[in-house]
């Protein structure tokens, strides 16, 4: 049973497990048709496997970056995992999705939006009612009863929120364990902008299911790549570009070598990343050389 965002935001450590989270944020469906979907400790083998290669390496993390995190929790994995391999990284998570608002739209209705007033979940009546449809919606009905939720309660949640005169209450759109943590920081972030604090500042990056020729064109990942390549720390630092498909997590791990000039492909999980060749092509710093 889908838990309302009311119920979710209030609840007690107990309701706020990875199931209940899990469960919370497979539901929310982003403006950009992408869902916040995650399982809580799905990379798992990937974590471990590259920790083993910088162990094997004799390498060092203290600072990662985490790229696209969705909900967060598998960032939170993440971080135990490097902690439990003796390496006590600060790690900053990062999405263009993080902000929100729980938005009172009448008596017994709550909305729960993106930023930009944009509508995730409906609250009515304690019952979760989703903006977004499915097939089986023209079968059953729902359409009819998504369109009027839409055009009544949607609306209405962004009026409140545009004459900004209460009603609403912001939320971080990420799993509640992660403000309980000092080791883990979440910031909204846009790969395509270049954010000039986080470059040569990360000694190992994770971008998972983001950088993939089905949400970008070759030229907007090269854009991209620019930018996350950049903020490597230097020589010896690492990323991983991985996308889950069919089951399987389909990825390369790179590294920076030890003089800087080019960036070698230590291992790959599933065959290698659809885009590996692009990363092996994305100029690194001329400051890195040695």
């Amino acid at each position: 049973m889908s838990l309302t965002a009311t119920r979710f935001f209030q609840s007690s450590d107990a309701l706020a497990s990875p199931d209940a989270e899990d469960r919370f944020f497979t539901d929310l469906r982003t403006r950009n048709a992408t869902f916040k979907r995650t399982g809580s400790d799905r990379f798992r083998d990937l974590d471990e496997a590259c920790v083993q290669c910088f162990q094997a390496a004799d390498a060092s993390i203290s600072q990662v970056l985490d790229v696209g995190i969705s909900s967060g929790t598998t960032t939170l994995a993440l971080s135990d995992r490097l902690q439990q391999a003796g390496h006590p990284a600060k790690v900053v998570g990062t999405d263009l999705s993080v902000d929100g608002h729980l938005v009172k739209a009448f008596p017994g209705v709550r909305v729960l939006t993106d930023e930009a007033g944009y509508p995730l979940q409906y609250d009515v009546m304690g019952v979760v009612l989703r903006p977004w449809g499915r097939r089986a919606d023209y079968a059953t009905g729902m359409v009819f009863v998504r369109a009027a939720a839409n055009a009544w309660i949607g609306r209405r949640a962004t009026r409140v929120l545009r004459q900004g005169k209460g009603g609403s209450a912001p939320v971080q759109l990420v799993s509640p364990r992660v403000s309980r943590r000092t080791d883990v920081h979440v910031e909204k972030n846009d790969i395509f902008s270049d954010t000039a604090q986080y470059r040569d500042r990360f000694d190992f990056i994770r971008a998972a299911n983001i950088l993939n020729r089905g949400y970008f064109e070759e030229s907007q990942l090269r854009k991209a790549l620019a930018n996350i390549v950049g903020y490597l720390s230097g020589p010896g630092a690492w990323l991983l570009v991985v996308r889950s498909t069919q089951g399987r997590h389909v990825g390369t791990l790179f590294r920076v070598s030890d003089d800087g000039k080019y960036m070698n492909a230590v291992d790959r999980f599933c065959g290698g990343s659809e885009i590996e060749w692009l990363v092996l092509e994305t100029p690194l710093p001329a400051k890195w050389a040695r």
